[in-house]
């Protein structure tokens, strides 16, 4: 029986800079200052930071959904539902072979990949609302209502609850994903557009991420260049190499910034970086996720060590 309530992390709730290290320090976990890696730049405005709450869950990549409450996590097989702003594991789930989560930014809810491929899940609960998804690429609408997924040289999307597709659309796609007017987006070969689009010349998406809150996409490619794509654009309106080490990117939830995590590696480093031109706007040494909660109210900084939450001082 566990007594005394879910286990903690202690934070260190001083101010933390924009360019920061993962310490252990007298008070508990703290963000101490950093020298300024090459390419940052100062983000006039912006409110300081600090951190509020944590948990000791190791996390490797996460979404902060649910307009702010919850964080759906994963770590080495595992994922977990947190809740905020008191960063409490609430449930965690282990399916066979777990190797990727995407969430539901406004929305209770989220996908999961593992062996037996996606299945969407309700949080906290983690449970499943559908299973037998497929491997995928798939999608889930940032209200959570509506998903997508390659099936068979084709795009089906469901509306959750609903016994058969709302909609197919025929074509190969590399990726997918919903951007923020709920429109869905698919990536051929170097191209984003609606599915079926033919193929672009260039390398090739390897995944895709919409924004919450604005007709955006963002898109690595397989040299490590990231794309960001407007609605009805047939090329990128930007591109620019990502920091190494990093992995999928996310957008903000108004299009304007890119989150850059480091699921693996022995040295990672986290990013917040300008959608326009990948300029470093914020960057955590030792933090392998770095992301923004839709309702701009704070974010979750986690990695090795666990999961914290950061809030305006």
């Amino acid at each position: 029986m566990r007594r005394g309530g879910p286990p903690t992390l202690p934070v260190d709730a001083a101010e933390v800079p924009a360019f920061s290290r993962v310490e252990r320090g007298p008070r508990g976990l703290r963000l101490a200052p950093a020298e300024p890696p090459s390419g940052a730049v100062a983000r006039d405005g912006a409110p300081p930071l600090r951190l509020r709450s944590g948990a000791p869950a190791a996390v490797r990549a996460a979404a902060v959904v649910a307009g702010g409450r919850l964080v759906l996590a994963t770590g080495d097989g595992v994922a977990y539902s947190l809740a905020l702003p008191q960063v409490q594991v609430v449930h965690d789930r282990r399916p066979p072979g777990l190797a990727e989560a995407l969430g539901a930014p406004l929305a209770n809810a989220g996908l999961l990949r593992a062996d037996d491929g996606w299945r969407a899940v309700v949080l906290p609960s983690l449970g499943d609302v559908a299973a037998g998804i497929g491997p995928g690429p798939a999608a889930i609408r940032a209200d959570g209502r509506r998903l997508a997924a390659a099936v068979e040289g084709a795009v089906e999307e469901w509306d959750l609850g609903s016994p058969e597709p709302v909609a197919r659309h025929e074509g190969w796609v590399s990726a997918l994903c919903y951007d923020g007017d709920g429109g869905l987006l698919a990536a051929a070969g170097a191209r984003v557009g609606a599915p079926g689009l033919d193929a672009g010349a260039g390398p090739a998406i390897v995944s895709l991420a919409g924004a919450a809150a604005a007709p955006r996409a963002v898109s690595r490619h397989e040299d490590g260049s990231i794309g960001l794509w407007e609605r009805g654009s047939h090329e990128p309106v930007a591109t620019w190499p990502a920091p190494r080490g990093t992995g999928p990117p996310a957008l903000t939830a108004d299009g304007a910034l890119v989150a850059l995590g480091a699921p693996d590696g022995a040295e990672p480093t986290a990013w917040l970086v300008r959608a326009e031109d990948g300029a470093i706007v914020r960057a955590v040494a030792g933090a392998r996720v770095l992301v923004p909660s839709p309702g701009g109210d704070g974010m979750v900084v986690a990695g090795d060590w666990g999961c914290a939450w950061l809030t305006p001082h």
